[in-house]
């Protein structure tokens, strides 16, 4: 039985999805783009050039900088997550994952904005669709 409950648990991690990728936070320590790899293969294909905010009307925009170092087309999907002044994530799950297609060496520019007044910066996750 023992043996059983370890093949079944190994099935189970070799079909999982590999969800990593790369993010970057807007809130920069020290000026700094704050960018984390999760995925090596990913981080040599992709980086994330700006992750900024900016005012609009009442709510804060985030926009990213995308740019792919591959020469050839990324499938791609991307996530805002925002956090208030004690970074605490204030959107649970409220966006669903966007679609992004980058040909070879793309440059692009995606946006969201925060649902809530609360917010003071965002992360941006970005993941190979494969």
């Amino acid at each position: 039985m023992k043996y059983v409950l370890l093949l079944l648990s190994l099935l189970l991690v070799a079909c999982t999805t590999n969800t990593s990728g790369i993010s970057a936070d807007s809130d920069k320590p020290d000026g700094k783009q704050w960018l984390i790899v999760d995925n090596i293969s990913l981080g040599r294909k992709l980086t994330v050039l700006g992750a900024t905010t900016q005012q609009n009307n009442d709510r804060l925009q985030g926009v990213a900088t995308i740019q792919s170092l591959y020469k050839g087309d990324l499938n791609l999907q991307y996530r805002f997550y925002w956090y208030d002044s004690n970074n605490i994530q204030i959107n649970q799950a409220t966006s669903a994952w966007t679609p992004l297609t980058l040909h070879g060496k793309q440059q692009i520019q995606v946006q969201s904005i925060a649902l809530l007044d609360s917010a003071k910066h965002f992360k941006i996750y970005v993941r190979e669709v494969k």
